[in-house]
């Protein structure tokens, strides 16, 4: 393959991350985006190749990565493949990736069926992960490839005979979904029945994926059986999510409300979130109060909370907080952090902003600045923003995509680049990361 790159890229950077670039790109910054791909950062070269890929540029997005593809790396030659594609060159492509297969990427073995089933040698494709499917991985990419090329009989064949009676975990899952999209339905179930009733072998993921068919295909009644037996919780949450979809809301309220009475896990939250997305902001409260008295994190918190104040619940939201972190002292951990964007959310953006403030100075919470340059940033106060997260973050590496955001957003799109290509901070004593990481300082220049 003859590959001549202009700019030769020696090594790969990942300072600046993909959430910062696809902001780049919304706010028309192609150009910086560009410039950083020329000096090594990667997520800047994947997000150009798929911006000019999109943009029918296929020779522009050659230009980005092929210096890439000089380093003789498995992840370029990836990003790179679908670009010789869009340019006619697949067999250079299909070539390139089959010499990082043979040397033993795991991932490319799928990557190079992808590409054989897209130049309509699918018979190919097959071959090439039939001694491979003892790994689940590359039993999944068999059954994805396939997908209407006609090759059903051929690929249900080598999932009996490759596999044998036992394989890999997903065995009959795939097995499930070549049967389902031939239109083998009941089959399908068959399938993932035995595997259910089989407690040696049993796995959720089966579970889940009987009940997902059983939805898809409106055998509600079937579902409803399921709800009585071991397997109800999942049973009552595809059947819920489905009557949902089928605008029966009533009909999924009250067979969810049937399985927070069973004491199903999660299926207070599940019922909370539901009559939120339905408008009943009032109901939510009163049915997600049990399932925070007796959480153990705070996970359903926030998502519920989401969903609340996006419905416009956010007085609501903040009360709910307030009551259930006196009850709960695993909510009461995330309350105090909460509670200064619900005050927001609820009109009371200034009182927010003091309560922050007050951590910062009075207890010395540095990590709280994250929390305050967010506030102010969306009380339309970006500059007092900027000057208060810019000195944490360059200390501490923490916040530098959201100062990075709001500099963009004032224009300043070579500041914002340059902060997340400030030396890594190193590790100094245990303790300002919000999610429990240690303090840090900056490297020296």
């Amino acid at each position: 393959m003859d590959i001549e790159p202009s700019h030769p890229q020696q090594d790969f950077f990942d300072r600046v991350p993909p959430n910062t670039v696809t902001f780049l790109f919304e706010r028309g910054h192609v150009d910086a985006v560009v410039e950083a791909a020329r000096r090594g950062e990667w997520e800047c070269a994947r997000g150009a190749v798929e911006h000019f890929l999109r943009r029918g540029e296929p020779g522009a997005a050659w230009g980005v990565i092929a210096p890439f593809v000089a380093t003789g790396r498995w992840s370029a030659a990836r990003e790179a493949a679908p670009v010789l594609c869009a340019l006619g060159r697949d067999g250079e492509a299909i070539a390139m990736v089959r010499a990082h297969a043979e040397g033993g990427e795991r991932d490319a073995w799928n990557t190079l069926a992808e590409l054989l089933a897209g130049d309509d040698r699918i018979d190919e494709a097959i071959e090439a992960l039939r001694p491979r499917l003892g790994d689940w991985y590359h039993l999944e990419a068999l059954v994805e490839v396939s997908e209407g090329r006609g090759r059903d009989a051929r690929v249900i064949d080598l999932l009996a005979r490759v596999c044998g009676g036992g394989g890999p975990w997903n065995r009959a899952i795939m097995l499930a979904r070549v049967f389902e999209r031939g239109g083998r339905v009941d089959e399908a179930v068959e399938v993932l029945r035995a595997r259910i009733d089989d407690p040696a072998h049993m796995q959720v993921n089966d579970v889940e994926e009987l009940t997902a068919v059983l939805a898809r295909h409106d055998r509600l009644d079937e579902l409803l059986l399921l709800t009585a037996g071991p397997h109800a919780r999942w049973a009552f949450s595809s059947l819920a999510e489905r009557l949902e979809e089928s605008g029966r809301v009533d009909e999924a309220i009250e067979t969810l409300r049937r399985a927070a009475r069973e004491r199903m896990p999660y299926a207070a939250g599940s019922l909370a979130l539901l009559l939120a997305r339905a408008g009943r902001p009032g109901e939510a409260v009163e049915a997600v109060r049990p399932a925070l008295d007796g959480a153990d994190c705070g996970c359903l918190l926030y998502e519920f909370l989401d969903v609340l104040v996006a419905a416009g619940g956010a007085v609501a939201a903040l009360e709910l907080v307030t009551a259930a972190a006196e009850r709960n002292p695993h909510v009461a951990e995330h309350a105090r952090s909460l509670r200064p964007w619900l005050l927001s959310e609820a009109g009371r953006g200034e009182e927010a902003i003091a309560e922050i403030v007050a951590r910062i100075e009075k207890d010395d919470e540095r990590r709280a600045v994250q929390e305050l340059a967010q506030l102010l940033d969306s009380e339309g106060r970006v500059e007092e923003a900027i000057s208060a997260l810019w000195e944490y973050a360059v200390e501490t590496g923490f916040g530098r995509t959201h100062l990075a955001r709001m500099l963009i957003g004032q224009g300043r799109v070579e500041d914002a680049i340059a902060v997340h290509q400030l030396p890594e901070p190193r590790v100094v004593s245990p303790a300002d990361d919000p999610w429990g990481a240690p303090v840090v300082e900056p490297a020296s220049p």
